[in-house]
């Protein structure tokens, strides 16, 4: 299954989302509004805030049972 896929399965309720930027990973409580090869829209549960983030630097993903994990590059 593919990080859109996940995402967009997993849309309007809440999910932990792990951001990637530089070598800092940031998590986010959010609820995802949409999810496209290029961009991910979500609500930042606890900024009180919509956000956009790049779907390339999402590395983590979990709503319930539904889990996405970015493979390991060697």
């Amino acid at each position: 299954m593919t990080i859109t896929d996940t995402l967009n399965k997993t849309a309007g309720r809440f999910t932990t989302l792990v951001v990637s930027k530089g070598s800092t990973n940031t998590s986010f409580c959010a609820r995802i509004n949409s999810a496209t090869a290029k961009t991910v829209r979500f609500y930042d549960v606890n900024a009180g805030a919509n956000r956009v983030v790049p779907t390339n630097s999402i590395v983590f993903a979990r709503s319930g049972s539904t889990q996405y994990r970015k493979p390991v590059s060697k």
